[in-house]
């Protein structure tokens, strides 16, 4: 073991440390060492399976290294190798595996009357505990920095930590001169997640905006339309616009609508690369989320080697129809957000009844109300009557913002028991080097720690599996009822099944098979093509229930084209 299998724990505790399925603060401790156990258990996992795929020196690794990681971070990383270096290289070197090394770092611990939690086999007839006492004793001056256990502690690792926490934990774009909640940058909740922002200094100028003066000389909604036809006269929003029907849209919802994705090269010995960690930087600044690509506000296509199949979305399905749209569109998504968060995370949406044009809002919550990691993972599961409580709530608050004529679609709870059955026989991208690792092992592991981001779905208990998805379905039932049991006054409201079903058959038609369009490091969530497929559902079912939804396509989209090129792209 040496140092240059060693700097690629640096760059892994880089991406991992505040991040288990992308949830900064969706767990407790957990138990055993929780979050901090596993993922230091499996980036030392990660640095022996290298050991089997890379043949290369030590000063080769480490620039290397060094070469990829954002300079942010580059500083902090040296700080990091020079810390724990020495340490763990020892550890490897005395033949101790990563569950050993992370005993001996107290970040992992066998928590009394909880089942010890491993990720690797050992033959050895000596405890982890009792090998990790051993390991201490031969660096006893790593015993003054453990007296408290955890990864952000140590340092290099803390100031990596801070930058992250401050990213994952805002809503709303960093920045936003004017706080009209639409901003200049394109990460960081900036154009990614909503449009851009094209004049920073003035609230009355964002995207979705009324026009003002017919935009004659400024561009109040930001589509890029604005100024006079020389020829006629006649300002170019009243001639390309004035005749449709504006419509932006908007989605409130989880980890699902965020489009959360890590890129399996991460994980997979085999195909760590600097091309995978090039955009490293712009992924962690949209806290491992896409919204850029996903099924409600993708509006790119990319040709990153980490993410793969085609961008298909409700907003780029609208800008098609009437380029006055563009811009328009807000992911007001947060990773491991339950009903009861929502409705203080809606309020960073931004609409103005009176001076904003019409929203078509999707309220998609799909599993955080029956996922969590707590071992009785259904006494904490959001009840009935709060899921009903909650989205009335949330639907009477959409009615104080929304202008009028604007639509809300609902939708149900995914049904998740699926998962397991599509991926049980798959090895993770973490196990294809070196011992085999399947998900339900990876499952079972992160379920002892208790920290599984959905215990009750991914597992091998049958039974709890068939009890989670009861109760998804009465949630689900929950959604619909407040759904029909409000008025709104503002906006119509209609409520979908989550088209999970239909995707994965459509997915079949098309010659694939089920478990190709699931997330394969986190094995939970749809993943890019399967993002394509839910848009392509959704709008299906809107043109054939909801067509009056829909604006008619503009007649002047290609005059808009040949005049404005890409409207200020995005």
């Amino acid at each position: 073991m040496t140092y240059a299998n060693f700097s690629w724990i640096c760059l892994l505790l880089i991406v991992f440390v505040p991040i288990i399925d992308g949830r900064l603060t969706r767990f407790t401790d957990g138990a055993n060492g929780g979050s901090d156990c596993a993922v230091c258990s499996i980036v030392l996992g990660l640095v022996d399976k290298l050991t089997i795929v890379y043949n290369t020196s030590t000063v080769t690794a480490l620039e290397r290294l060094c070469s990829v990681l954002p300079s942010d971070f580059k500083l902090y990383c040296k700080v990091a190798v020079d810390f724990l270096g020495p340490y763990i290289v020892d550890a490897f070197i005395k033949g101790d595996n990563p569950d050993v090394i992370c005993h001996s770092l107290k970040l992992c611990h066998d928590t009394p009357g909880q089942p010890k939690c491993r990720i690797y086999p050992t033959d050895s007839t000596i405890s982890v505990p009792e090998r990790a006492e051993n390991l201490r004793q031969r660096h006893p001056i790593i015993n003054l920095v453990l007296m408290k256990s955890k990864i952000c502690d140590f340092p290099g690792i803390k100031e990596i930590c801070k930058i992250l926490e401050n990213v994952f934990n805002n809503h709303l774009p960093l920045v936003d001169l004017d706080h009209d909640k639409f901003g200049t940058e394109t990460t960081l909740r900036g154009s990614a997640w909503r449009g851009k922002d094209c004049d920073d200094v003035s609230a009355q100028i964002h995207p979705g905006a009324r026009v003002v003066q017919s935009d004659a000389v400024l561009d109040h909604n930001c589509n890029g339309i604005f100024g006079m036809d020389s020829t006629t006269g006649l300002p170019w929003e009243n001639a390309f616009c004035n005749d449709t029907r504006r419509m932006g849209i908007a989605v409130l919802g989880d980890s699902i609508s965020a489009h959360f994705h890590i890129p399996e090269q991460w994980l997979d010995a085999r195909q760590f690369s600097a091309a995978a960690f090039e955009h490293l930087s712009y992924i962690l600044e949209n806290e491992l989320d896409w919204p850029q690509m996903s099924a409600t506000t993708g509006h790119v296509n990319v040709s990153w080697p980490n993410i793969e199949g085609p961008t298909r979305s409700l907003y780029s399905r609208l800008f098609d129809l009437d380029h006055c749209n563009h811009r328009d569109y807000q992911n007001i998504a947060v990773n491991g957000a339950r009903s009861g968060a929502m409705l203080d995370i809606m309020k960073s949406l931004s609409r103005d009844p009176q001076n904003d044009v019409p929203l078509l809002v999707i309220y998609s919550l799909v599993g955080n109300d029956v996922c969590n990691g707590h071992p009785d993972t259904l006494d904490h599961m959001t009840t009935v009557e709060e899921m009903r409580q909650n989205v009335y709530t949330a639907l009477t608050y959409l009615d104080t913002v929304l202008p009028k004529g604007s639509h809300v679609l609902t939708t149900g709870l995914a049904n998740g028991s699926m998962l397991y059955d599509l991926l049980h026989n798959h090895i993770h991208p973490f196990g294809r080097v070196g011992i085999p690792l399947t998900y339900p092992q990876m499952y079972d592991y992160l379920s002892c720690l208790q920290i599984s981001p959905c215990n009750g779905w991914l597992t091998s208990n049958a039974t709890l599996r068939d009890l989670t998805t009861q109760h998804a379905v009465a949630l689900s039932q929950a959604v619909q009822n407040a759904s029909l049991s409000y008025q709104p006054h503002n906006y119509d409201i209609e409520y979908l099944d989550f088209p999970f079903d239909a995707v994965i058959q459509e997915w079949v038609a098309q010659g694939g098979q089920p478990w190709q369009i699931v997330e394969s490091v986190d094995g939970f969530h749809i993943n890019q093509y399967g993002h394509a497929l839910v848009s392509d559902v959704l709008w299906a079912h809107l043109q054939k229930e909801k067509p009056q939804w829909l604006p008619a396509v503009n007649p002047h989209n290609a005059d808009i084209e040949r005049v404005f090129k890409d409207q200020g792209g995005y």
